[in-house]
């Protein structure tokens, strides 16, 4: 028989679980605090991406839409309605009709409006919208900045 010593008394232990979920808990805090700048300038630049991309298609659009027009002054018959839209000319024999009170549409016969920056809205969803709140962002990414702003004031 082995005897006990009856000296020693009994340390109380936490249990395992609480210490790894205490030391895994910091570990999350302490990622989130490293890693939320990191993901913030990501998210920047994902949107500006977007913003940039949607002015890209834009340009390409009026691009298209100029090529189209350029075509269409190769020809005779686009000169002559050229003619006929801008300057109002007519053929012989016509007789020109000019027609007040209606809304002016936009015309073919002027270059499609120049795409700037702020020309062009990337939809926002629900997701963009959150993240947004999230990561502090109260307006659109500006992707080039206004020239009137880089102008000290005298």
């Amino acid at each position: 028989m082995t005897k006990r010593n009856t000296t020693e008394r009994a340390v109380p232990r936490a249990p395992v679980a609480a210490i790894v979920a205490v030391a895994a808990l910091f570990c999350l805090a302490f990622m989130a605090f490293m890693l939320y700048p990191v993901a913030r300038e990501y998210y920047l630049v994902m949107r500006e991406n977007e913003q940039v991309s949607a002015e890209y298609q834009a340009v390409l659009d009026r691009n298209e839409r100029i090529r189209r027009q350029i075509e269409d002054l190769q020809t005779p018959e686009g000169i002559e309605d050229r003619a006929r839209e801008e300057f109002g000319w007519v053929k012989e024999g016509e007789e020109a009709v000019n027609i007040t009170g209606l809304k002016v549409s936009d015309s073919s016969t002027g270059l499609p409006p120049a795409v700037g920056p702020d020309a062009v809205d990337v939809p926002e969803t629900w997701l963009t919208q959150t993240l947004d709140e999230f990561f502090g962002i109260r307006d659109a990414v500006p992707a080039v900045p206004d020239p009137d702003d880089l102008i000290p004031a005298p």
